[in-house]
């Protein structure tokens, strides 16, 4: 009960943790980072496998677990950005929990992990001036969204030999994504309920600290159970309806990466690929198209190994350096123009007796954008922390 709690917690309050205004499209804005022990490497994960570390980026990596560690990982980000568009500027600040797993060995070859965290976010205020029909005159038009999807996922990961080791992540993904139309004489209320099944998967290739790795998930209809509520100005209700289910997607995705794990170094360098093509988007200005990223980074030890181990169990004991820097290509197309954005960061990772904890900043912004693309920079601040107990050790008494 005590895990579940903070696991019901998250579902809660991840819905507030944007304010982009794209987030009104399709399934709100993706999340595509996993805010835990590399972030500041750039989130590579595909090809990263350490022996206490949940990798929910490619569950092959699971597997590599210390059969003595019982891990219990936590991520938290604020973020502050700015949006720009034709000279125009604007400001907001977000934080909130970003991750909740915990995970360990259930047997020789087999990790298993179990955790929640976002899937997409909506969050955005949109003014504009609307014509009356009938008339010459315009009226005022407020649109409000919140919202958000969450995943509910189960990581497991099998060691089939010494160096080749396959993993899945079976996620349940549900969640609300409302909008509110403010119209002065009326107040429209439309609400979007999503509830699924999906599954990604992973493998992985290790051998004398090299590790390649591959990911894969597949195309995964969604259908989106819709109403809409109608009020007056006084807030009373006119009509509630049903409406026509949408149909929207969770897209195909594809993912390579690897990572060189020395005594003091290790680096690696992840590529992932998304098919959003054929999603609607719901606006005629805005469509959405398929996107890729490339993250690379570095994670160094000064002062020797960052780990020891006694017989077969590893402990870490040095604090790591790391770096890392993404390109990316956005999954939104305005005007028929693609954006594309960048971002780096930079972290430290220290040992806090047997747990570990994590702080990196990131910035990020536009490299190439259409003229009429609203474009963000941000600076963001991530904390993740890994509580590490050690199970199943015989005490020897006198």
């Amino acid at each position: 009960m005590a895990i579940l709690c903070p696991i019901c917690f998250i579902l809660n309050i991840q819905s507030q943790a944007t304010h982009s205004p794209y987030s009104m499209l399709g399934l709100g804005e993706i999340e595509n980072k996993d805010y835990g022990r590399t972030a500041g490497m750039s989130d590579i994960g595909i090809g990263v496998r350490e022996f206490d570390y949940l990798n929910v980026i490619n569950p092959a990596g699971i597997s590599g677990l210390d059969s003595l560690k019982f891990i219990f990982d936590i991520s938290a980000a604020g973020k502050y950005s700015f949006f720009t568009e034709r000279g125009k500027t604007d400001n907001t600040i977000n934080g909130n929990l970003k991750k909740i797993s915990l995970g360990f060995r259930l047997m020789p070859g087999w990790g298993i992990s179990l955790g929640t965290k976002p899937f997409s976010d909506t969050g955005y205020r949109i003014y504009s001036e609307e014509p009356v029909e009938g008339s010459t005159d315009t009226k005022a038009v407020y649109l409000e969204g919140s919202g958000g999807l969450y995943e509910l996922y189960l990581s497991n990961g099998f060691k089939v030999t010494d160096h080749f080791s396959v993993g899945i992540n079976t996620k349940y993904i549900s969640g609300t994504l409302k909008q509110t139309e403010n119209q002065s004489e009326y107040l429209f209320e439309k609400e979007s309920r999503v509830f699924q099944f999906y599954n990604t998967f992973g493998i992985q290739y290790h051998k004398q600290g090299v590790t390649l790795g591959a990911t894969y998930g597949y195309k995964q209809n969604i259908t989106m159970n819709n109403k809409t509520i109608i009020y007056d100005n006084a807030y009373n209700l006119i009509q509630e309806q049903d409406d026509r289910s949408r149909e929207q997607f969770i897209p195909e995705t594809f993912g390579v990466g690897f990572s060189h794990d020395g005594k003091k170094v290790i680096w690696g360098m992840d590529f992932r690929y998304q098919k959003w093509k054929g999603i609607e988007s719901g606006v005629s200005s805005a469509k959405i198209v398929d996107s890729y990223r490339i993250n690379t980074g570095i994670g160094y030890t000064p002062n020797g190994s960052r780990y020891y181990r006694i017989g077969n169990q590893g402990i870490r004991n040095r604090g790591q350096i790391q770096l890392g820097t993404s390109f990316s290509k956005s999954y939104i197309q305005v005007g028929g123009a693609n954006a594309y954005n960048y971002s780096v960061s930079a972290g430290y990772s220290f040992p806090v007796s047997w747990n570990l904890l994590n702080v990196t900043l990131e910035y990020g912004n536009s490299l190439s954008a259409p003229s009429n693309y609203i474009k963000e920079s941000y600076f963001m601040l991530t904390f993740n922390c890994s509580v590490i107990d050690q199970w199943f050790r015989l005490r020897k008494f006198d």
